[in-house]
């Protein structure tokens, strides 16, 4: 008989693998036939932060004065060598103007739907939503509440 966590581990989809930094398996989701190194995932999210900062026309020096580091510290996050923490990734979105969705949605998609397809659905109304003006929001949420309850109750979810 299994254990709750073996019945855990196996309806949640995770696989033990092995992280070098660590000396026990780590239970990891696949992706899409997939399953990423802790330093590709890493390489993944730096890209992502690039990109934001690029894309708002900042050198690495003025984001690390935003960022109240030294432009040579920020520079070894940039370079994967300094991990980010959460506290400074929040930071970093804040400074960006950005969700965490979009430091870490390429490093893993597969935590947005069971499908490629589905992921990118997904996304797609998230950015949207995020678009939105306020006096709008209560609007789509009564929209996709109604949904769920039209699916909750029709034959077909039974």
């Amino acid at each position: 008989m299994k254990t709750e966590l073996e019945n855990y581990i196996e309806e949640a989809g995770l696989v033990a693998t092995d992280d070098p930094k660590i000396d026990r398996p780590v239970y990891r989701r696949p992706g899409f036939n997939e399953l990423l190194t802790p330093d590709e995932l890493d390489q993944r999210i730096v890209a992502a932060l690039q990109e934001a900062r690029v894309s708002r026309n900042l050198t690495r020096a003025e984001l690390a004065i935003l960022f109240g580091s030294a432009p040579a510290a920020y520079g070894r996050y940039e370079n994967g060598i300094t991990k980010l923490t959460a506290t400074r990734i929040i930071q970093l979105c804040e400074v960006l103007r950005i969700v965490p969705d979009d430091l870490f949605f390429n490093a893993a998609p597969h935590l947005w739907g069971d499908d490629p397809e589905e992921v990118q659905k997904r996304r797609r109304i998230t950015k949207l939503a995020q678009q939105l003006p306020p006096d709008s929001l209560e609007t789509v949420t009564t929209l996709l509440e109604a949904m769920l309850a039209l699916r909750n109750t029709s034959p077909q979810s039974k």
